[in-house]
Protein backbone atom coordinates (compact mmCIF):
# COMPACT_ATOMS: atom_id res chain seq x y z
CA UNK A 1 0.00 0.00 0.00
CA UNK A 2 1.00 3.66 -0.21
CA UNK A 3 0.03 6.79 1.64
CA UNK A 4 -0.94 10.05 -0.05
CA UNK A 5 0.62 13.30 1.10
CA UNK A 6 -1.50 16.03 2.63
CA UNK A 7 0.03 19.46 3.18
CA UNK A 8 -1.01 20.82 6.56
CA UNK A 9 -1.37 24.61 6.52
CA UNK A 10 0.91 24.94 9.54
CA UNK A 11 3.83 24.03 7.28
CA UNK A 12 3.19 27.13 5.17
CA UNK A 13 1.86 29.32 7.98
CA UNK A 14 3.03 32.78 6.72
CA UNK A 15 1.27 32.27 3.39
CA UNK A 16 -2.43 32.69 2.66
CA UNK A 17 -4.79 29.78 2.22
CA UNK A 18 -5.38 30.56 -1.50
CA UNK A 19 -1.65 30.79 -2.20
CA UNK A 20 -0.95 27.57 -0.28
CA UNK A 21 -3.77 25.69 -2.02
CA UNK A 22 -2.62 26.73 -5.49
CA UNK A 23 1.02 25.92 -4.76
CA UNK A 24 0.03 22.51 -3.40
CA UNK A 25 -2.11 21.73 -6.44
CA UNK A 26 0.66 22.85 -8.80
CA UNK A 27 3.00 20.41 -7.04
CA UNK A 28 0.58 17.52 -7.55
CA UNK A 29 -0.65 17.37 -3.95
CA UNK A 30 -4.27 16.27 -3.64
CA UNK A 31 -5.02 16.92 0.05
CA UNK A 32 -4.79 19.91 2.39
CA UNK A 33 -4.95 20.04 6.17
CA UNK A 34 -6.87 23.21 7.02
CA UNK A 35 -6.85 25.45 10.08
CA UNK A 36 -9.96 27.14 11.44
CA UNK A 37 -8.60 30.70 11.48
CA UNK A 38 -7.48 30.93 7.81
CA UNK A 39 -10.78 29.37 6.69
CA UNK A 40 -12.73 31.95 8.68
CA UNK A 41 -10.53 34.72 7.30
CA UNK A 42 -11.18 33.65 3.72
CA UNK A 43 -14.77 32.63 4.42
CA UNK A 44 -16.28 29.15 4.28
CA UNK A 45 -18.00 29.56 0.87
CA UNK A 46 -14.80 30.95 -0.66
CA UNK A 47 -12.80 28.07 0.86
CA UNK A 48 -15.19 25.54 -0.66
CA UNK A 49 -14.81 27.22 -4.06
CA UNK A 50 -11.02 27.26 -3.68
CA UNK A 51 -10.93 23.53 -2.94
CA UNK A 52 -13.15 22.85 -5.95
CA UNK A 53 -11.02 25.03 -8.24
CA UNK A 54 -7.75 23.40 -7.17
CA UNK A 55 -9.08 19.85 -6.94
CA UNK A 56 -7.92 19.57 -3.34
CA UNK A 57 -9.70 17.71 -0.57
CA UNK A 58 -9.55 18.70 3.08
CA UNK A 59 -7.91 15.94 5.11
CA UNK A 60 -8.70 17.58 8.45
CA UNK A 61 -9.35 20.87 10.23
CA UNK A 62 -7.14 22.07 13.11
CA UNK A 63 -7.84 22.84 15.97
CA UNK A 64 -10.28 23.30 18.85
CA UNK A 65 -10.83 22.22 22.45
CA UNK A 66 -8.53 23.54 25.19
CA UNK A 67 -11.08 22.66 27.85
CA UNK A 68 -9.06 21.29 30.76
CA UNK A 69 -8.43 24.63 32.47
CA UNK A 70 -11.90 26.06 31.82
CA UNK A 71 -15.11 26.03 33.84
CA UNK A 72 -18.46 27.78 33.74
CA UNK A 73 -18.95 30.35 30.99
CA UNK A 74 -15.42 29.91 29.62
CA UNK A 75 -16.05 26.19 29.17
CA UNK A 76 -19.43 26.79 27.52
CA UNK A 77 -17.76 29.20 25.10
CA UNK A 78 -15.07 26.67 24.26
CA UNK A 79 -17.68 23.98 23.58
CA UNK A 80 -19.65 26.36 21.37
CA UNK A 81 -16.45 27.08 19.45
CA UNK A 82 -16.08 23.34 18.83
CA UNK A 83 -19.64 23.10 17.52
CA UNK A 84 -19.03 25.98 15.11
CA UNK A 85 -15.79 24.34 13.96
CA UNK A 86 -17.66 21.06 13.39
CA UNK A 87 -20.09 22.92 11.14
CA UNK A 88 -17.15 24.54 9.33
CA UNK A 89 -15.43 21.18 8.91
CA UNK A 90 -18.55 19.62 7.46
CA UNK A 91 -18.97 22.53 5.04
CA UNK A 92 -15.44 22.17 3.64
CA UNK A 93 -15.69 18.38 3.47
CA UNK A 94 -13.14 17.54 6.17
CA UNK A 95 -13.62 14.12 7.76
CA UNK A 96 -12.11 15.09 11.12
CA UNK A 97 -11.58 18.02 13.48
CA UNK A 98 -8.52 18.04 15.73
CA UNK A 99 -9.32 18.37 19.45
CA UNK A 100 -6.60 19.52 21.88
CA UNK A 101 -7.16 18.83 25.57
CA UNK A 102 -5.80 22.08 26.95
CA UNK A 103 -3.11 22.86 29.50
CA UNK A 104 -2.91 21.25 32.91
CA UNK A 105 -3.86 24.10 35.26
CA UNK A 106 -1.67 25.26 38.13
CA UNK A 107 -4.27 24.02 40.59
CA UNK A 108 -5.13 21.29 40.87
CA UNK A 109 -2.19 19.49 39.21
CA UNK A 110 -4.32 16.41 38.75
CA UNK A 111 -3.95 14.53 35.47
CA UNK A 112 -6.82 12.17 36.19
CA UNK A 113 -9.14 15.10 36.81
CA UNK A 114 -7.90 16.63 33.56
CA UNK A 115 -8.70 13.40 31.73
CA UNK A 116 -12.21 13.40 33.19
CA UNK A 117 -12.77 16.96 31.98
CA UNK A 118 -11.68 16.06 28.46
CA UNK A 119 -13.88 12.99 28.48
CA UNK A 120 -16.89 15.01 29.70
CA UNK A 121 -16.35 17.57 26.95
CA UNK A 122 -16.12 14.93 24.25
CA UNK A 123 -19.20 13.16 25.57
CA UNK A 124 -21.10 16.46 25.48
CA UNK A 125 -19.99 17.08 21.88
CA UNK A 126 -20.36 13.57 20.48
CA UNK A 127 -23.99 13.86 19.36
CA UNK A 128 -23.28 17.15 17.59
CA UNK A 129 -20.26 15.61 15.85
CA UNK A 130 -22.41 12.70 14.74
CA UNK A 131 -25.01 15.06 13.29
CA UNK A 132 -22.37 16.88 11.24
CA UNK A 133 -20.66 13.70 10.06
CA UNK A 134 -17.29 15.00 11.27
CA UNK A 135 -15.10 12.94 13.58
CA UNK A 136 -13.53 14.56 16.63
CA UNK A 137 -9.84 13.56 16.78
CA UNK A 138 -8.20 13.87 20.20
CA UNK A 139 -4.50 14.58 19.73
CA UNK A 140 -1.91 13.66 22.35
CA UNK A 141 0.80 16.35 22.53
CA UNK A 142 4.47 15.92 23.53
CA UNK A 143 4.84 16.16 27.36
CA UNK A 144 7.04 19.25 26.92
CA UNK A 145 3.75 21.09 26.53
CA UNK A 146 1.66 19.55 29.31
CA UNK A 147 1.34 22.88 31.19
CA UNK A 148 0.93 25.04 28.09
CA UNK A 149 -1.14 23.04 25.57
CA UNK A 150 -2.28 19.58 26.54
CA UNK A 151 -2.72 17.41 29.61
CA UNK A 152 -3.03 14.45 27.22
CA UNK A 153 0.44 13.29 26.23
CA UNK A 154 0.24 9.63 25.18
CA UNK A 155 -1.85 7.55 22.80
CA UNK A 156 -2.76 5.14 25.59
CA UNK A 157 -3.99 8.04 27.75
CA UNK A 158 -6.09 9.33 24.85
CA UNK A 159 -7.52 5.86 24.30
CA UNK A 160 -8.48 5.65 27.96
CA UNK A 161 -10.35 8.95 27.65
CA UNK A 162 -12.35 7.99 24.55
CA UNK A 163 -12.84 4.31 25.38
CA UNK A 164 -16.60 4.49 26.03
CA UNK A 165 -17.39 6.87 23.17
CA UNK A 166 -18.35 5.72 19.64
CA UNK A 167 -15.24 5.16 17.54
CA UNK A 168 -16.87 6.51 14.39
CA UNK A 169 -17.37 9.95 15.94
CA UNK A 170 -14.47 10.20 18.41
CA UNK A 171 -11.00 9.09 17.35
CA UNK A 172 -7.30 9.78 17.91
CA UNK A 173 -4.90 11.88 15.87
CA UNK A 174 -1.35 10.49 15.82
CA UNK A 175 1.49 12.98 15.41
CA UNK A 176 5.05 11.67 15.07
CA UNK A 177 6.71 14.56 16.94
CA UNK A 178 4.19 14.30 19.76
CA UNK A 179 4.38 10.56 20.34
CA UNK A 180 7.67 9.09 19.06
CA UNK A 181 9.30 9.20 22.53
CA UNK A 182 6.74 6.84 24.13
CA UNK A 183 8.17 3.38 24.99
CA UNK A 184 4.67 1.95 24.50
CA UNK A 185 4.26 3.59 21.09
CA UNK A 186 4.09 0.51 18.90
CA UNK A 187 1.62 -1.33 21.12
CA UNK A 188 -0.44 1.82 21.61
CA UNK A 189 -0.76 2.42 17.87
CA UNK A 190 -1.91 -1.15 17.39
CA UNK A 191 -4.44 -0.74 20.18
CA UNK A 192 -5.70 2.47 18.56
CA UNK A 193 -6.58 0.65 15.31
CA UNK A 194 -10.05 1.86 14.26
CA UNK A 195 -9.66 4.92 16.48
CA UNK A 196 -6.94 6.39 14.25
CA UNK A 197 -8.57 9.40 12.62
CA UNK A 198 -5.39 10.89 11.18
CA UNK A 199 -1.61 10.58 11.01
CA UNK A 200 0.82 13.52 10.90
CA UNK A 201 4.54 13.26 10.16
CA UNK A 202 7.35 15.63 11.07
CA UNK A 203 10.66 15.24 12.88
CA UNK A 204 12.47 16.03 16.14
CA UNK A 205 16.02 17.05 16.99
CA UNK A 206 17.81 18.94 19.74
CA UNK A 207 18.44 21.69 20.59
CA UNK A 208 14.93 23.12 20.54
CA UNK A 209 14.55 26.79 19.67
CA UNK A 210 13.44 29.38 22.20
CA UNK A 211 11.27 30.89 23.35
CA UNK A 212 8.76 28.83 21.34
CA UNK A 213 9.92 25.21 21.60
CA UNK A 214 7.07 24.01 19.38
CA UNK A 215 8.70 25.71 16.39
CA UNK A 216 11.56 23.23 16.42
CA UNK A 217 9.67 20.68 14.36
CA UNK A 218 11.51 19.55 11.24
CA UNK A 219 10.46 18.12 7.90
CA UNK A 220 10.21 14.30 7.86
CA UNK A 221 13.62 12.67 7.66
CA UNK A 222 15.55 15.70 8.90
CA UNK A 223 15.63 14.65 12.55
CA UNK A 224 15.85 11.57 14.76
CA UNK A 225 12.40 9.96 14.64
CA UNK A 226 12.21 6.45 13.18
CA UNK A 227 9.44 7.33 10.75
CA UNK A 228 9.97 4.12 8.81
CA UNK A 229 8.95 2.00 11.80
CA UNK A 230 6.17 4.30 12.95
CA UNK A 231 4.58 4.60 9.51
CA UNK A 232 4.72 0.85 9.06
CA UNK A 233 3.01 0.36 12.44
CA UNK A 234 0.29 2.89 11.54
CA UNK A 235 -0.31 1.05 8.26
CA UNK A 236 -0.45 -2.31 10.03
CA UNK A 237 -3.02 -0.85 12.46
CA UNK A 238 -5.31 -0.27 9.49
CA UNK A 239 -5.03 3.45 8.78
CA UNK A 240 -5.48 4.23 5.07
CA UNK A 241 -6.12 7.98 4.91
CA UNK A 242 -3.88 10.82 3.75
CA UNK A 243 -0.79 11.55 5.83
CA UNK A 244 -0.30 15.19 6.75
CA UNK A 245 3.07 16.88 6.94
CA UNK A 246 2.67 19.38 9.79
CA UNK A 247 5.78 21.40 10.63
CA UNK A 248 6.21 24.46 12.85
CA UNK A 249 9.58 25.98 12.00
CA UNK A 250 10.59 29.64 11.71
CA UNK A 251 13.48 28.90 9.34
CA UNK A 252 11.20 26.93 7.02
CA UNK A 253 8.53 29.63 7.12
CA UNK A 254 11.10 32.23 5.99
CA UNK A 255 11.53 30.42 2.67
CA UNK A 256 9.52 31.06 -0.52
CA UNK A 257 6.23 29.19 -0.63
CA UNK A 258 7.21 27.10 -3.66
CA UNK A 259 10.42 26.05 -1.88
CA UNK A 260 8.50 24.95 1.23
CA UNK A 261 6.07 22.92 -0.85
CA UNK A 262 8.78 21.25 -2.92
CA UNK A 263 10.85 20.43 0.17
CA UNK A 264 7.74 18.93 1.75
CA UNK A 265 7.04 16.75 -1.27
CA UNK A 266 10.62 15.49 -1.38
CA UNK A 267 10.79 14.90 2.38
CA UNK A 268 7.57 12.89 2.29
CA UNK A 269 8.88 10.79 -0.57
CA UNK A 270 12.15 10.03 1.24
CA UNK A 271 10.74 9.48 4.73
CA UNK A 272 7.35 7.87 4.04
CA UNK A 273 6.73 6.69 0.48
CA UNK A 274 10.05 4.99 -0.30
CA UNK A 275 10.59 3.30 3.10
CA UNK A 276 7.04 1.95 3.11
CA UNK A 277 7.45 0.56 -0.41
CA UNK A 278 10.81 -0.97 0.52
CA UNK A 279 9.31 -2.60 3.61
CA UNK A 280 6.47 -4.11 1.60
CA UNK A 281 8.87 -5.35 -1.05
CA UNK A 282 11.00 -7.05 1.62
CA UNK A 283 7.96 -8.86 3.02
CA UNK A 284 6.75 -10.02 -0.37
Amino acid sequence: MSFELSLNQATTRPYTLPDTARAAADAGIRHLGLWVEPVLELGVPATVRLLEETGLRASSVCRVGFVVDKEGERLRTALDDVRRALDLSAAVGAPSLTFIAGALPAAPRDLRLAEARVRDALETLEAYARATGVRLALEPIHPLFVTSRSAVTTIRQALRIVADLPADTVGILLDAYATFWDPDLRDSVREAAERIAGYQVNDFALPLPGPENMNGRLLPGEGEIDLRALTRTVAEAGYRGPVEVEVFNDDLWAQPLETIVMRTVRAFERAVTVPLADAEAAVS
